[in-house]
């Protein structure tokens, strides 16, 4: 199996170098021995990056073998020959490491204001991922389709990766899950999903290879503390469950997890435990390897961890100045304790 972390910035805007904390990371996670590091993407969200490319070329002058990848890039709100040009200098600029993982979003705000509707992501993304693979692979490409059409073009620079950087694709809905077996290379697992429902959407994402004829790859993604199980219960995690409660509803796709909130709206009430016992991970390093191992009868071939806590209210949580001590710890400490144990 193999690892990958996810963290949003750390920026300090008055420091003359206001993402060295950030980069630090990205290093300290190279030497932890993670595979790869991701960035997510929105647009008119303060603390979320709008442009995570920027960000990935900084990290790359600084590491020498990790993976730089996005997780997610919102793909169908962007002409993909621009995204196909920028994924081809990150690729150039850290010699054949770039990863580009996208997905449809949520937000109607963004796609206002740029023109689109949500209601075509899923075209959108079909449209834009195909223009990728043909201009990465081919020369003097043209396209006539739905939302985008250009003249015969070459897009350059070249990409490194032969034949093309690898492509992630994320997505809950059985339909999005058939176009990441489809069209990407590899399934990115929502992270606040319950174990049943990613045994479910597994099984449609491996049956979909299979019928195509190709080898499933996909990324068990998960928010995780680390510390003393008991003090996370008591006194972060009602606190991190309340917050992210909105978010994980809008998230929700299968009937299991649709009827878990029907019963809160109903007025039931559940623990925070209960609420996140499925969605998250918490506790000791020999805790993140059981809750990691609980999914292996599910054959992830990748973990996806981020230690951020996740979103608040669809914003990125406010860093506090031991953020990034706490970041880096929880990095050393995953990679000491936790990698080695999957290392067969």
């Amino acid at each position: 199996m193999r690892f990958s972390i996810s963290f949003p910035p750390l920026i300090d805007r008055a420091s003359p170098e206001p993402y060295r904390q950030t980069i630090e990371l990205a290093q300290a996670a190279e030497r932890a021995g993670f595979d790869s590091i991701t960035l997510g993407q929105h647009h008119f969200m303060e603390g979320v990056v709008s442009d995570p490319f920027g960000v990935l070329i900084a990290i790359a002058a600084h590491t020498s073998r990790i993976r730089l990848g996005t997780c997610i890039y919102l793909l169908p709100l962007h002409h993909p020959l621009h995204v196909a040009e920028q994924v081809s200098t990150l690729d150039e600029i850290s010699g054949g490491r770039a990863v580009l993982g996208v997905g449809v979003g949520w937000s109607p705000h963004e796609y206002s204001a740029y023109g689109a509707s949500t209601k075509e992501r899923g075209a959108r993304m079909d449209e834009a991922l195909s223009i990728l693979r043909d201009v990465w692979m081919e020369e003097q490409v043209s396209h006539q389709g739905r939302f985008w059409s250009f003249p015969a073009v070459t897009v350059h620079p070249r990409p490194i990766q032969r034949p093309r950087p690898p492509i992630w694709v994320a997505g809950v809905a059985p339909k999005a899950v058939e176009r990441a077996a489809r069209l990407g290379d590899l399934w990115l697992c929502d992270p606040v999903q319950t174990r049943l429902e990613v045994d479910r959407l597994s099984r449609v994402y491996c049956d979909e290879c299979v019928a195509i004829g190709k080898e499933p790859a996909w990324m068990l993604r998960r928010y995780a503390r680390l510390g003393d199980r008991r003090e996370i219960e008591e006194t972060w995690l009602p606190g991190f469950v309340e917050r992210n409660l909105a978010y994980w509803r809008q998230s929700t796709e299968g009937p299991n997890e649709r009827r878990l909130f029907d019963r809160i709206d109903d007025g039931e009430e559940f623990s925070a435990v209960d609420i996140a016992r499925d969605r998250f991970m918490w506790g000791s390093p020999q805790d993140i390897i059981e809750g990691i191992n609980a999914y292996r009868p599910f054959r992830p071939t990748e973990f996806g961890v981020s230690f951020s806590g996740g979103m608040t209210t669809h914003r990125w949580e406010q860093h506090s100045p031991t953020d990034y001590s706490d970041f880096l710890q929880s990095i050393e400490t995953f990679g000491r304790e936790v990698i080695p144990a999957f290392s067969d």
